[in-house]
């Protein structure tokens, strides 16, 4: 027994000295989110305003995230899932609807962005969107000039047409290992449903694919790297990799300009939420947490660090000149139009769209 527990039962005081020792120990936010996803001092901040410790654990995966939800028990109290993963968690019951009244914030998300929450119609009302961003092209500007000058930058005409992903093989192509979103772009570009399994469609973006195979490099969802020490000129991935790479090619020395284009034929957009488990301990703390971070120079500070913009339509300002000038970061009217929501589709649909892009990815290449 240690020294103050002594003197609390000399005192006859146990009640009283044990009750302020449990809150303090229960004064922890257990939240589970990616890597590298808050600004560096998102959490100390947090700690320092309210006395509440943040326990972070980092998320692996949204399946890993999907199967610690249904299990139930996960003892997380605020967690951060993609936009159709948070459709399936609300439908199967893991999370819990939000307190309008308890959020200060929520007035102040990004138009466009309320507009694409409509279409969650399982979870809309026990999320509050953080980042997002779209899937497009992130390329070496000054490779892809020697290769074509005329490329068609804002197309994916430049990818999809083997005659011009040709051109740019040798200096490496990827494309983000993602069957539901790069399938969804491809059948878009065919004019077809972006979320369909039906046998003609995905026999159709079998065989657009099936034709770049020999010109794509290497499947992967974190380019940068490689795009900085120049193993791939260009990359079907997320908006955020440009601004990485370009950080990252700065800081270092090198001369290079990569731009990132959303394609003029739509594309796919992706939110990253919080949401609160219906099991959460403490969600007084998940409340407490996402307004805190919905603040516009907390929001600012993310973006900054992250790469990617943040929900809060007032945290603009505050982000960094090169993302918030950039129309295809920052989109108008005309481009969220051009965007494809997720969109949580049956399993069996799944995994025939599974098949077609194992198909592909596996494909040997002459």
């Amino acid at each position: 027994m240690n020294t103050i527990n002594k003197l609390c039962l000399a005192m006859g005081l146990t009640l009283s000295c044990a009750v302020p020792a449990l809150h303090a120990e229960e004064k922890t936010l257990r939240l589970y989110n990616w890597a590298d996803y808050f600004a560096e001092d998102t959490l100390s901040k947090f700690t320092a305003e309210t006395g509440i410790k943040v326990i972070y654990d980092v998320m692996d995966g949204s399946e890993t995230l999907e199967a610690k939800m249904l299990a139930g028990g996960s003892g997380y109290d605020l967690i951060f899932p993609g936009d159709t993963v948070a459709e399936r968690l609300m439908r199967a019951g893991s999370l819990q609807p939000l307190d309008q009244s308890k959020l200060t914030a929520l007035n102040d998300v990004e138009p466009g962005l309320q507009k694409l929450r409509s279409h969650y119609e399982q979870s809309r009302q026990a999320t509050v969107p953080y980042t997002w961003g779209t899937i497009g092209l992130t390329y070496n500007a000054g490779q892809i000039a020697q290769r074509a000058p005329d490329a068609p930058v804002d197309s994916l005409d430049m990818l999809f047409k083997p005659e011009l992903a040709a051109k740019f093989a040798d200096c490496g192509i990827s494309m983000i290992d993602s069957p539901d979103e790069v399938l969804a772009v491809v059948l878009n570009y065919l004019g077809r449903d972006p979320r369909s399994a039906k046998p003609a469609d995905l026999a159709a973006a079998s065989d657009l694919l099936m034709k770049l195979r020999p010109y794509i490099r290497k499947f992967q969802s974190q380019p940068v790297t490689d795009l900085v020490n120049g193993n791939l000129c260009m990359s079907l991935g997320y908006s955020g990799d440009m601004t990485q790479a370009q950080r990252t090619s700065d800081s270092a020395g090198k001369k290079t300009a990569f731009h990132y284009r959303i394609p003029r034929e739509g594309t796919t957009v992706w939110m990253d939420t919080m949401a609160i488990p219906v099991d959460a301990r403490h969600p007084e703390y998940a409340y407490a947490f996402i307004n805190f971070v919905m603040r516009p120079q907390n929001m600012a500070a993310i973006s900054n660090f992250t790469g990617y913009p943040t929900s809060n339509a007032k945290a603009r300002p505050d982000v960094d000149v090169a993302m918030r000038n950039n129309p295809d970061i920052y989109l108008d009217d005309a481009t969220y139009a051009r965007l494809i929501p997720g969109k949580d589709i049956p399993q069996a649909d799944m995994r025939a769209r599974m098949r077609t892009w194992t198909k592909f990815k596996t494909a040997t290449v002459k």
